[in-house]
């Protein structure tokens, strides 16, 4: 059985959480525009107004959680032969 180190275990879980903010920045981002689109599409002035009133906050959040996942991780993960 490999035996995990620390630095192993913080560099994975530091790429869940990247992939794991993306995900959810990326779904939250596209419900908003496919929201907003579709209201305009249809014509519904309320659903464009619904989409920015409840998306807009969570998916600026996402988008920050996901840049700082981002940028710790960029101090984590070692850098390959060359990059430094």
């Amino acid at each position: 059985m490999p035996t995990t180190t620390f630095r192993g275990r913080v560099r994975s879980a530091c790429e869940v959480l990247f992939r794991a903010t993306l995900l959810v920045f990326l779904a939250l981002a596209a419900a908003l525009v496919t929201t907003q689109l579709a209201g305009v599409v249809l014509l519904r002035p309320g659903w464009v107004s619904w989409a920015s009133d409840a998306l807009v906050t969570p998916s600026i959040t996402a988008a920050v959680a996901f840049g700082l996942t981002g940028f710790i991780s960029g101090y984590v993960t070692p850098a390959a032969d060359g990059e430094r």
